[in-house]
């Protein structure tokens, strides 16, 4: 039996998609995260036989490099898996998707509101969200049964945390075998906001840069304290050539590991006992999270827009979202208002992800916003992870910058 989506229903009764049409589709995503992709292309296919969808596939590391040439080119593929909206919408490479999806009456109302926020620029939808990419602290539980240390809990606190990290590192002759915990790093951020701090003033129109001010500096050194003066942590630099929070988790070379829901059907392979609990609380009590995820984007350039909207509207609609929640590597889903899509969300530790989802903060999302990280804020906190400077030091010397820089916006 065939399976067709409301959406793509909905479309082809207004747009036929014409026979022998291909649509190109681009995205990254680690192997254990592929097989959702991969289902959603087949049977797309198979319900669509006019269609061919030609999949390009890329990790992470090398996806960006490729796709911000072809976009440049005025190339790359018709439909595409991207973060950093704004950026992309407002060079023209993103085409808008409010009147399509006015015209397919697709049901953007049972999206988390707060999570279409950053796919959105300057009034105009221009991806739909895939996952809200939740962030949730993984435990090794062997490792802490090994050191007598009570498991993570909800109680936690940026204390508990750090305390326990130091305790699970093992070091010998200088070298570290195991670091407490590893974390990625683009979440940098979530830290400032569990501190009380924050980037800018307003994350989608700033004005201000608040990251040289007091909790948001506490925050950053609090990070660099625990690569540089406790070495529970590896700098963001040595955890990448380990392999990141997924290899380093799983090869035992780091006990907890904060990171998002794709890396469940990674780490079921892991050969010890692990569990997940949520992030811990902030020294004032504040609890934060991520709002937000990668989503689904129409190129402006794309060569046939009615069969790319067509086939984005499928792998975004209640099909699509629930194929992805339900994978091994399951996707926190956007499409939160959708009863088939939150039950098929049924991952090990399904609450806690979905608690966490409650306490998302938008930080930065706006069109200049990775202009200003690669140019000023990135290198700034190189130096405090690298531990050649302190938060303070680092940050002062690029907020005149970054200041200057927005008023220019």
């Amino acid at each position: 039996m065939k399976i067709i989506s409301l959406a793509s229903t909905l479309v082809a009764l207004a747009t036929p998609i014409m026979a022998d049409t291909t649509v190109s589709f681009a995205y990254w995503g680690d192997p254990a995260e592929l097989p959702p992709f991969e289902r959603l292309v087949a049977e797309y296919e198979a319900a669509n036989p006019g269609v061919t969808i030609d999949v390009q596939h890329a990790p992470w590391s090398g996806y960006w490099t490729r796709l911000d040439a072809q976009l440049a080119a005025g190339a790359g593929p018709d439909v595409f898996f991207v973060t950093n909206v704004p950026s992309y919408a407002a060079r023209g490479a993103l085409a808008p998707l409010d009147a399509h999806i006015n015209a397919s009456n697709f049901p953007i109302n049972e999206y988390n509101q707060e999570a279409l926020r950053p796919h959105s620029y300057d009034g105009q939808l221009y991806s739909l969200p895939r996952d809200n990419a939740t962030l949730v602290l993984y435990y090794n539980k062997d490792a802490f049964d090994a050191a007598n240390l009570s498991h993570p809990n909800d109680s936690w606190s940026w204390d508990e945390l750090s305390d326990a990290a130091k305790a699970l590192a093992v070091s010998s002759g200088g070298r570290t075998s195991r670091y407490g915990i590893v974390t990625e790093s683009n979440n940098w951020d979530v830290w400032v906001s569990q501190n009380g701090g924050s980037i800018f003033d307003d994350g989608i129109n700033p004005t201000t840069f608040k990251l040289d001010e007091p909790a948001a500096i506490e925050a950053i050194q609090y990070i660099g304290d625990m690569m540089n003066v406790d070495r529970s942590m590896p700098s963001y630099l040595e955890a990448s050539q380990s392999g990141g929070t997924t290899q380093m988790f799983l090869s035992g070379q780091a006990a907890m590991s904060i990171t998002n829901a794709a890396r469940l059907g990674s780490y079921a392979k892991a050969d010890f006992d692990w569990a997940i609990a949520p992030l811990p609380k902030g020294p004032q009590g504040l609890r934060s999270n991520v709002v937000g995820g990668a989503g689904f984007g129409l190129n402006s350039n794309a060569k046939d827009m009615d069969a790319a909207w067509d086939f984005l509207s499928y792998i975004s609609g209640a099909e699509g979202q629930a194929i992805f929640a339900s994978a091994a590597a399951p996707a926190v889903p956007a499409m939160n208002g959708n009863p088939m899509v939150q039950s098929s969300f049924s991952a090990p530790f399904a609450e806690v992800f979905l608690s966490e989802t409650d306490n998302g903060k938008l930080t930065a999302q706006f069109p200049k916003w990775v202009d200003l990280q690669n140019l000023y804020i990135q290198p700034a906190l190189d130096l405090v992870w690298n531990g050649e400077v302190d938060a303070a030091t680092a940050i002062g010397s690029i907020a005149d910058q970054v200041e200057a820089a927005l008023a220019q916006q």
